[in-house]
């Protein structure tokens, strides 16, 4: 399962609107802001999660609602890999601390797969770096087996 979405710069947009009566592809704007989740299963107790593009206040909205409808999926474990996210805000940090606290209260572990710097700059800066589970691949998410929070890679 696949959602791209995309935004204009400088104000959100919805796919369905309409421009002089015709449909408007928003994803060929010059500027769009682009983000694609993909949620997979790739062992029974694990649904992952990969984020492709720019985290910001325009697509942080579909990206929390992505984590929190893939709570719903099977599974104790929720990996959500951000190494190919090209930009990351303030508002990709407070959708990654919201989707943490569900994790919690629906009793299952979140990890995430920070590679890239801006994404690892933004929880170090902000001092939420305890606050996530931290690791450099889905591999060594898949051979941890520390629950909840840890320190950082």
């Amino acid at each position: 399962m696949s959602t791209h979405f995309a935004y204009p710069a400088g104000r959100p947009a919805d796919r369905d609107k309409t421009e002089h009566g015709e449909r408007v592809d928003i994803s060929t704007v010059p500027g769009a802001r682009i983000i694609q989740c993909t949620v997979s299963h790739p062992r029974g107790d694990v649904t992952l999660v990969v984020v492709t593009g720019e985290v910001d206040l325009w697509t942080a909205p579909r990206l929390r609602d992505k984590l929190l409808r893939a709570f719903g999926s099977r599974g104790s474990i929720m990996v959500v890999d951000l190494s190919p996210v090209t930009f990351f805000a303030a508002a990709g940090l407070a959708t990654l601390i919201e989707a943490q606290m569900a994790a919690e209260k629906a009793d299952r572990r979140m990890v995430l797969i920070t590679t890239v710097r801006c994404v690892d700059r933004a929880i170090e800066l902000t001092g939420l770096a305890t606050n996530f589970r931290r690791v450099g691949s889905l591999a060594a998410a898949l051979a941890d087996p520390t629950p909840g929070c840890a320190a950082p890679v």
